[in-house]
């Protein structure tokens, strides 16, 4: 579909969390672009991943969200200002379509504030069964609740809009490459081996080997972290790693950054390596060959592909072993170099 008469002018997207999430509804920016030249695409996301967003140049207007602020001082003067100018943003402009790719009701509700009409899943597809009832248009989904993000978003959009999503997903993200002073010379990959959910991780020692073998590849392992908890087990990794190959083998990320650093730190390694968790599908998504873990979470729940070489590996109750970690490896970083 092009921009014949009809065609619509303006779109509201809502994802607003979280960072893994809104890497799985970025195709939908492209899908819409394709379908119809010269559509103005909206998001609403939470202020925390607003920089993600912003990094597509797709996307027009950012209309940051801080509910998760906002609720530990829900009468503070700065949150009834803050909260009004969302708002005024928010209703700003008039849309042809309300899509909410979120599901839940809390993010069904905001939306229900922007002009428009209101799109999201049925009763019996919805995350949250009750955000049905925000919407003035539903669409039943063949898969299930927790099944397919990737494909489920864009299936939605398509639905809203009628049209149908030509080719493999396209993230569309534009970020400049910034290697870190602090990781120092030469190629690095960095591993993921935090997640807030301990089902999701991936055995220490697995984590050991992986980075000697990457160590003999020449890449220096770069041990990411959020919390003070991931910090403590990134800093008991880079050691055991240094202990076992040579000091400065492996790095630990000097702080915790803010997502905009983290975006141009993962385009400028050689590899992302991960446990399911939104860094990885950021590092994927950026362009950076990457290779799934899954130990303790589906990669059914997620379908995601990427244009860059990309494995993933595992399922729930079943993490892959080293050496096929490695065997992903090398197949990803020969694809890159062909």
């Amino acid at each position: 579909m092009g921009s014949e008469v009809g065609a619509p002018r303006r779109v509201l997207l809502v994802k607003t969390s979280s960072m893994g999430d809104v890497v799985h509804a970025l195709p939908v920016v492209a899908d819409l672009h394709a379908a119809f030249a010269g559509v103005t695409v909206d998001w609403l996301v939470e202020e925390a991943y607003a920089p993600l967003v912003r990094a597509h140049p797709g996307v027009d207007r950012v209309i940051e969200l801080a509910l998760r602020r906002w609720r530990r001082s829900p009468c503070a003067a700065a949150t009834r200002q803050q909260w009004r100018a969302m708002l005024a943003q928010l209703r700003g402009a008039r849309y042809d379509a309300v899509i909410d790719l979120q599901g839940l009701v809390k993010s069904a509700a905001v939306a229900r504030l922007a002009r428009g009409e209101h799109v999201g899943l049925s009763w019996a597809s919805a995350r949250e069964p009750l955000a049905a009832l925000f919407y003035t248009r539903r669409m039943r989904s063949s898969r299930g609740r927790t099944e397919a993000a990737v494909p489920r978003c864009r299936e939605l959009a398509a639905w809203a809009m009628r049209y149908t999503p030509q080719g493999a997903p396209r993230y569309g993200l534009q970020i400049d490459a910034d290697h870190p002073d602090w990781v120092g010379e030469g190629a690095y990959a960095v591993l993921l081996s935090a997640t807030a959910k301990p089902r999701k991780l991936w055995d220490e020692a697995h984590w050991i080997e992986l980075a000697a073998a990457l160590h003999a590849r020449g890449l220096r392992s770069v041990f990411a972290w959020g919390s003070a908890a991931e910090r403590e087990r990134a800093q008991r990794l880079q050691r055991a790693v240094d202990a076992r190959c040579g000091a400065g083998v492996a790095c630990l990320a000097p702080q915790a950054f803010a997502l905009d650093a983290w975006m141009r730190v993962l385009r400028a390694a050689a590899l992302v390596v991960g446990v399911d968790t939104g860094l990885l599908y950021l590092g994927a998504a950026v362009g950076t060959p990457a290779v799934a873990i899954h130990a303790g979470s589906s990669p059914h729940s997620v379908e995601f592909e990427s244009a860059a070489p990309w494995r993933c590996l595992g399922d729930d109750g079943a993490p892959p072993s080293p050496a096929a970690v490695l065997d992903a490896v090398r197949d990803v970083l020969a694809a890159e170099a062909r």
